[in-house]
């Protein structure tokens, strides 16, 4: 993974944090961004900065058509476990 030679500093004054953007518009792509970006008790100064060139339409389309499979999957594997649970819990009443 290519590394930054300098991280910039957000509009707090710390070192902004490297992360990977995952929207439609950007997949993959990583970012700089405030590191209180993700917290939910502390509010981001809003620095963004991309990292990352812009991705190619090809690579856009591929990257974009993986991330729904995976969804995809991950909705099938949640349905299978749900299905699991309420045969054991049914198995356990019904003993």
């Amino acid at each position: 993974m290519d590394m930054p030679e300098v991280i910039p500093v957000c509009y707090c004054g710390n070192p902004a944090k490297l992360n990977t953007s995952w929207s439609n518009d950007n997949p993959g792509r990583r970012f700089f961004g405030c590191k209180k970006f993700s917290s939910a008790f502390r509010k981001p100064c809003r620095f963004f900065s991309l990292f990352d060139p812009p991705l190619t339409p090809r690579l856009r389309v591929v990257l974009l058509g993986l991330l729904k499979k995976v969804k995809s999957l991950e909705d099938a594997r949640k349905r299978e476990r749900r299905t699991w649970i309420l045969v054991l819990i049914a198995a356990v009443i019904h003993g």
